[in-house]
C-alpha cells in the first residue's frame, strides 16, 4: 500500500510540473508577444546565430522581424563574413559547388558518399542521395570486388556543369556520377563511369569543339576526358608519375587545355590530342595543390599542401610557366590540403588555421580574416557563389555556414520575406 500511495503521489507531483512548466512558457510567449517591434528587434540583434529566429519555432512575426536586424558590414570590405545560415549536413563535408545561375542552390558532398542540394534562401534540403552504385554488373571486375568487401566511398569533388543542368561527382573507388537536374527535388541518374583505377581525385567540364565534356583525374596517375552526354571516353592523357591530384580545365581564344598536377606538384597542360603533355612545372613546395582562374579567365592562381604541413597561395605567369609572387599568411603547419576559391577578379579566399583568410589579388599581405563564430575545422572547405556575394563553409560538427556581404544577405532577406509572405497568405 504504501508503495502505490508514493508512486501515486510521484505521478501528482510530475502532473503539477508540467503544467507549471507550460504556464511559465505560455506567459514567456504572451510577454515577448506585447513587446514593440523596435524593442524586438533590438533583443534580436543580440542572438549569436540570427539564422535561429528563421529555423526555430517562433510566431511569424519573429521570423519577419529577423529580416529587419541591422548588420554592420562596415569592416567587411565588400567580401561575405556575416554568418547568415546554418545548414546542418549530418557528415562532414569535403566539396561544394554553388550553382552558376541560381545563386542559393548550393551542391555538397560528404566523407560518407552522401550528395546533397540545399537551398540556402529558404534553408532547405530539396534533394538528398546516399553512396549508390547504379549497376553493379557494368563495373570492372577490380571495382566489384572493392564493393563486396566494403561497400562505402566518399565524395572527392562535387560540380555543376556551365549550363547547371548537369552536375558530377568524383568518389574515393574508381567511379564518377553525372546527374541531371530539374529544379525542385527532380533529380535523375543520367551517366555513371568507371572512370579509373583507385580514387578520383578530381573532375571539372569543359567545352572542346562545342562538345560538353567531364574531365577526370585519378589515382592511377591519367587524366582522361569523357563525353558527358553519352559518357564515351574521348581521351587518355598519360605522363604523371605519381597520381593526379586535380585538374583545371581552361581556354585561351581558340586555344583550348587542361592543367593537371600530381601529388608530387608536378604540373603538365595537355591539349585535346593524343602528342602528350606541353609543359612540366613544380607546384611551390612541390605538394598537393589546385589550380583555379580568375572569374574573367585572365589570371591563374594555385593552392597546394606539402607533407609537412605548409601551404602555398600563389600567383602564375601562364605564359612563362614562372610564378608572380607567393601570398602571406598561410599556416606553417596546416591540417590536411588547405582549399582556396577566388571570388570574380578581385578576392582570394582559403579555409586555413580554423577561419577563412582573404587577399586582394594585388596585394601578398592578407587583407583580412574570419572565424565565421567558430566551430571551423583546422582547414575548412570553402565555396563563392558566382556572383560573390556568398560564401559556404564547412563546420566541425558536420554542417555548413553561409557567410554573406551586404548584397548576399539582401538576396537572402528578399527570399525570407517572400516565406512569410506566402505563410500569411
Amino acid at each position: 500500500m504504501e508503495r502505490r500511495e508514493k508512486q501515486r503521489i510521484e505521478r501528482a507531483e510530475r502532473v503539477k510540473r508540467r503544467e507549471r512548466q507550460r504556464n511559465y512558457s505560455d506567459k514567456d510567449d504572451d510577454f515577448f508577444d506585447s513587446l514593440p517591434d523596435s524593442l524586438l528587434i533590438h533583443i534580436l540583434s543580440y542572438l549569436p546565430i540570427r539564422d535561429s529566429i528563421i529555423t526555430s519555432t517562433l510566431s511569424r512575426r519573429w521570423r519577419y522581424l529577423w529580416t529587419l536586424i541591422p548588420f554592420d558590414f562596415s569592416k567587411s570590405k565588400g567580401l561575405p563574413t556575416a554568418v547568415v545560415v546554418n545548414l546542418n549536413q549530418g557528415s562532414a563535408v569535403n566539396s561544394m559547388d554553388f550553382h552558376p545561375s541560381q545563386q542559393t542552390l548550393l551542391l555538397a558532398g560528404t566523407n560518407i558518399g552522401d550528395i546533397t542540394i540545399w537551398d540556402v534562401g529558404w534553408r532547405k534540403r530539396l534533394v538528398s542521395q546516399s553512396f549508390n552504385v547504379w549497376d553493379v554488373e557494368e563495373c570492372s571486375i577490380a571495382l566489384q570486388a572493392l564493393l563486396a568487401s566494403d561497400y562505402t566511398a566518399s565524395v572527392n569533388r562535387v560540380m555543376w556543369s556551365p549550363d547547371g543542368a548537369l552536375f558530377g561527382v568524383a568518389y574515393s573507388k574508381h567511379i564518377v556520377q553525372i546527374y541531371s537536374y530539374h529544379g525542385g527535388h527532380d533529380l535523375r541518374n543520367h551517366r555513371e563511369i568507371d572512370a579509373h583505377v583507385g580514387k578520383v581525385s578530381d573532375l571539372s567540364f569543359s567545352h572542346p569543339n562545342g562538345q560538353l565534356c567531364i574531365i577526370t583525374g585519378g589515382e592511377d596517375k591519367t587524366i582522361k576526358v569523357w563525353d558527358a552526354v553519352t559518357g564515351n571516353r574521348l581521351y587518355t592523357f598519360e605522363g604523371h608519375e605519381a597520381p593526379v591530384y586535380s585538374v583545371c580545365p581552361h581556354h585561351k581564344e581558340n586555344i583550348q587545355f587542361i592543367f593537371s598536377v600530381d601529388i608530387n606538384g608536378k604540373i603538365k597542360a595537355w591539349l585535346y590530342d593524343n602528342l602528350g603533355s606541353r609543359i612540366d612545372y613544380d607546384a611551390p613546395g612541390q605538394s598537393c595543390t589546385t589550380m583555379a582562374y580568375s572569374a574573367d579567365g585572365t589570371r591563374l592562381f594555385s593552392c597546394g599542401t606539402s607533407e609537412g604541413g605548409e601551404s602555398y597561395l600563389a600567383e602564375w605567369n601562364e605564359s612563362e610557366g614562372a610564378i608572380k609572387h607567393v601570398y602571406n599568411g598561410l599556416w606553417k603547419r596546416s591540417v590536411g590540403v588547405v582549399q582556396f576559391d577566388t571570388m570574380k577578379n578581385r578576392f582570394l579566399a582559403t579555409g586555413d588555421e580554423f577561419q577563412i583568410k582573404f587577399w586582394d589579388m594585388d596585394d601578398v599581405n592578407i587583407l583580412t580574416t574570419t572565424d565565421a563564430k567558430g566551430g571551423l575545422p583546422a582547414s575548412p572547405c570553402i565555396r563563392f557563389n558566382k556572383e560573390g556575394i556568398l560564401l559556404a563553409v564547412s563546420t566541425r560538427e558536420k554542417g555548413i555556414k553561409i557567410l554573406a556581404n551586404a548584397d548576399g544577405l539582401q538576396l537572402l532577406r528578399s527570399i525570407g520575406n517572400c516565406a512569410v509572405d506566402n505563410s500569411r497568405g
